[in-house]
């Protein structure tokens, strides 16, 4: 059985290429290095896999995530 942990939740996205900004509650500056794919909830105990091209800590609470396929602010 595959287990899931709730880092938190994407709250809008940023710029025009598609990136998408994570507000976390990890406790700590992270750009999630060595992450390769995030789960997204679609629905109760259904998730979907979206990869991660790129991720940039902006700050303590919030990452800037560029994920794979999403190549526009429309997108995001």
């Amino acid at each position: 059985m595959l287990q899931y942990f709730k880092i938190g939740k994407f709250v809008s996205s940023y710029g025009l290429a598609g990136e998408l900004l994570l507000a976390h509650k990890l406790g700590k500056k992270t750009a999630l290095k060595g992450l390769k794919t995030l789960f997204l909830e679609e629905g109760k105990n259904s998730f979907l896999p979206y990869f991660i091209e790129n991720a940039v800590a902006k700050n303590d609470e919030e990452i800037l995530v560029k994920l794979e396929g999403i190549h526009s602010k429309e997108t995001a």
